[in-house]
């Protein structure tokens, strides 16, 4: 029991920091504490919180059209599609064929689902990506911002990663380069380090990269062991990265 308490603790903790960093509206916290484990079977508020925010930053129709329907063929998901069309499995086609680099047929089955659900955030994302494989930037970034702006960390943050790499396609490399210095700014993540040191390369400033790739890395060197281990690949990028800048 007294393990219990101590993983309902922790987890009602990480839901605190998580409303923090992504800047929540202040009556989340008040459910998160006034529902803390404190003779409580479970840590009710935090859960909460987790299905109706934290959840959205993972995107479970991917994961079921990749792991869970992997044996599945694009031929029948879009069979499934097209005889049960909820918008699970319109997604899990969608992104089917997206990751089959089909980003026109799949565009258009992100664009059907947001006729539904105009901010349904997996099809703004996937419509967002699929324009930027399109080879369409300008495009992308009505989309991506749209999503932003209704959720800034969709995707741990992942479709800020997105919007940025559109913006620099678009000609937009200052807007780009402001927007990952928001980023890096709220989060601490090395690979988004690693982005702004990227563009900023690409933008002939050398200095102001080595900076932020210098001071991600000592984060890095201070961080827990399984970040060390999770982010052990983007810490040497940003070492080769430092080698090549001399």
């Amino acid at each position: 029991m007294f393990l219990y308490w101590i993983a309902a603790a922790a987890f009602s903790i990480w839901m605190l920091v998580d409303a923090v960093r992504r800047r929540a509206e202040p009556w989340w916290f008040v459910v998160i504490l006034m529902f803390m484990p404190l003779g409580l079977l479970l840590p009710l508020g935090a859960l909460v919180y987790f299905m109706a925010v934290k959840s959205r930053d993972y995107d479970f129709g991917r994961f079921r059209a990749l792991a869970g329907d992997r044996r599945s063929s694009i031929g029948e998901l879009s069979y499934r599609a097209q005889e049960t069309p909820s918008v699970a499995n319109k997604l899990a086609y969608a992104e089917a064929l997206q990751v089959a680099a089909r980003y026109g047929e799949a565009s258009d089955e992100y664009r059907d689902v947001l006729r539904r659900d105009p901010t349904n955030r997996h099809a703004l994302h996937g419509v967002g990506c699929c324009l930027l494989g399109l080879g369409k930037p300008e495009a992308a970034c009505e989309a991506l911002q749209k999503l932003l702006e209704a959720d800034n960390a969709w995707a741990d943050f992942g479709a800020a990663l997105d919007y940025a790499d559109a913006l620099w396609q678009a000609g937009r490399q200052d807007d780009a380069i402001e927007l990952l210095r928001g980023l890096v700014a709220v989060s601490n993540r090395i690979n988004h380090r690693v982005a702004l040191a990227h563009y900023l390369i690409q933008a002939e400033r050398a200095g102001p990269a080595r900076d932020v790739l210098d001071q991600a890395l000592r984060d890095y060197e201070h961080s827990p062991t399984f970040v060390k281990r999770r982010d052990r690949k983007w810490a040497e990028r940003a070492e080769k990265m430092l080698r090549d800048l001399g």
